[in-house]
């Protein structure tokens, strides 16, 4: 009996905590904190699903605006090649004038109007066209028709062919090419067959001659009409065909004005150099245009936040000519431009524990070894 008793002694009892396996997968806090119970799982998750929201919402926005930027883009490459295409036709109704074709001209000029109708020049010469269409060629019937029949709102000539000859040979003289043209017309109506090779003469280079000055006074359109027409009587020499070029380039330039500034400066470029003081209806010289269209294209630079190259563009500009609002412009360019640029850091010299600085010690190098050869 005292044997059971001392075994019932001796005999430990299970503990049950220390019993119990310990999961692999629980969850232990390093500072003996509770785990992570439902309640907390809760509360974080709001904080989840507003996260995803928002990175939702972020994604719409960035598509959205990309969006936008694309199909700003496009319209503005649409824009782009309508004016090119507007430029080409415009010189191509030239040539039908030159070659007499203006039924041709009048539709090229339309199809101008109708896909940019802020083209330069392009009503102007679309109305020139059509008086030179509804004004009937004129032959000799015509002419003995018109002397019987006088204008009403002008006074019959009643000079003989040989008095307006002489009238237009001292016009020419007087580089007076407007009278010039007047007194053909006069001429032609008086007696059509008198000396046609002179009379036509006279009026080549009455036509010619005119159409060099309305471009040099700024009617390019008119000008360049009137160079045209002398085509159809005989070539033009180089003066005047190198004079309508120039035209006809400043009016492609013009068209760019507003639309790509980047074009427009290549084209004015080439106008500064050769032609600096050609100039249209509105009084900008080709020298003026250029210059206003490097700091605007700076400025459109600037927009997409490149500033230091609009900073440069603003430099060519004020090389060109001196403006104070160009110049306070550039100058806020350029500070954005110092801001925008990387700091460089300088790597300082430690400083020692007593807080003094010594200056680096120079090393002398020592001389070369001299090599002694070996016997």
């Amino acid at each position: 009996m005292d044997d059971n008793n001392e075994n019932k002694t001796h005999e430990i009892s299970p503990d049950p905590e220390r019993e119990a396996p310990v999961s692999e997968f629980e969850p232990i806090s390093p500072a003996g904190a509770p785990a992570d119970n439902p309640s907390a799982r809760k509360r974080r998750f709001p904080w989840i699903w507003l996260g995803v929201l928002f990175f939702i919402l972020m994604l719409a926005i960035g598509v959205f605006w990309g969006y936008r930027r694309g199909i700003a883009r496009r319209l503005s490459r649409e824009q782009t090649t309508a004016v090119e295409v507007a430029s080409e036709q415009y010189l191509l109704a030239y040539q039908d004038i030159s070659a007499g074709n203006y039924q041709n001209a009048k539709a090229r000029i339309e199809y101008v109007i109708k896909i940019y109708p802020q083209f330069p020049g392009a009503p102007e010469l679309l109305r020139s066209i059509l008086m030179n269409i509804e004004q009937p060629t004129p032959t000799a019937t015509l002419a003995i028709i018109a002397s019987l029949t006088p204008a009403p709102s002008g006074t019959p000539d009643t000079r003989s062919a040989e008095e307006a000859f002489k009238s237009i040979a001292a016009a020419a003289a007087a580089k007076q090419w407007q009278a010039v043209l007047d007194d053909v017309i006069a001429i032609q109506q008086i007696n059509y067959a008198y000396r046609t090779v002179d009379v036509s003469g006279y009026y080549y280079l009455a036509l010619r001659n005119l159409g060099i000055q309305k471009i040099q006074a700024g009617e390019l359109e008119q000008g360049l009409f009137d160079l045209s027409s002398a085509e159809q009587i005989g070539p033009l020499d180089g003066e005047a065909d190198g004079v309508r070029s120039w035209a006809t380039l400043y009016l492609s330039g013009a068209s760019f004005w507003d639309v790509n500034w980047q074009r427009a400066i290549e084209i004015f470029q080439q106008l500064k150099e050769a032609y600096p003081y050609m100039m249209d209806a509105s009084g900008m010289t080709a020298l003026e245009r250029y210059r206003v269209a490097l700091y605007k294209y700076g400025d459109q630079i600037a927009n997409a936040g490149d500033y230091c190259t609009a900073y440069q563009y603003y430099l060519k500009s004020l090389a060109v000519g001196p403006d104070a609002n160009v110049q306070a412009t550039a100058e806020i360019y350029k500070q954005n431009c110092e801001s925008s640029r990387p700091t460089q850091v300088t790597p300082t010299q430690p400083t020692p524990p007593d807080g003094t600085l010594t200056p680096p010690t120079e090393v002398t190098p020592a001389p070369p070894t001299p090599e002694i050869p070996t016997p």
